[in-house]
């Protein structure tokens, strides 16, 4: 595991696994296709950015020093909905097999997926030259350093940025990798056709 360096902080959380089912439609997921048909779920990844910035008293030549006291980054796996379509009974073959396909592969698989992108997120973090405390960056006046700062920012944004795309493709990819027909398969197989058709 990759440690972040001083001044980040490097944060990758997901919720709970949902306890609670949609089970109110028939057919659950977006509109306009049957890919969703007997189950659908949606996850959310977040993020959020915070800086701290502080200063030192200026030194015999005027120059004062610039650092900043923490760089938080708090990446977030949210929102996890399942639904289940209304036309199997809850205990019924078709709706364990039906659970089973989405918490595998659009729980599970997702936040494997997700905290694999923590080590990605610091390696570009921490090519990033921060000032600190310790090895501060020593500026002439505010507009230098507010530029100097917005500078730092951009990178840090940049690296946040890049990885959030790259996440984002990548549980895309995922989630039609797992909604393609042989997977499919392997779950319709889980049933006998009368189970499906009946729901029961």
């Amino acid at each position: 595991m990759v440690e972040a360096k001083r001044p980040f902080y490097v944060s990758f959380t997901h919720d709970q696994i949902p306890q609670q089912i949609d089970h109110s439609r028939s057919q659950p997921g977006p509109s306009g296709g049957t890919a969703n048909r007997a189950g659908h779920t949606s996850v959310t990844s977040r993020a959020r950015l915070t800086i701290a910035w502080d200063d030192g008293p200026p030194g015999g030549d005027g120059r004062f020093p610039i650092f900043a006291q923490s760089v938080n980054v708090y990446f977030r796996l949210t929102d996890f909905l399942i639904a289940i379509s209304s036309d199997f009974a809850a205990r019924s073959c078709a709706y364990q097999a039906t659970l089973r396909h989405e918490l595998q592969d659009h729980i599970y698989d997702p936040i494997h997926i997700f905290h694999s992108y923590r080590d990605v997120l610091i390696r570009r973090l921490n090519a990033v030259a921060v000032p600190t405390r310790e090895v501060p960056l020593r500026v002439a006046s505010i507009t230098e350093a507010e530029s100097r700062q917005a500078e730092v920012e951009r990178q840090i944004v940049a690296a946040i940025s890049q990885t959030r795309r790259e996440l984002a493709l990548d549980l895309q990819q995922a989630r039609d990798r797992h909604d393609n027909p042989d997977s499919y398969r392997l779950v319709y197989n889980q049933c006998t056709d009368a189970q499906w058709v009946s729901g029961r």
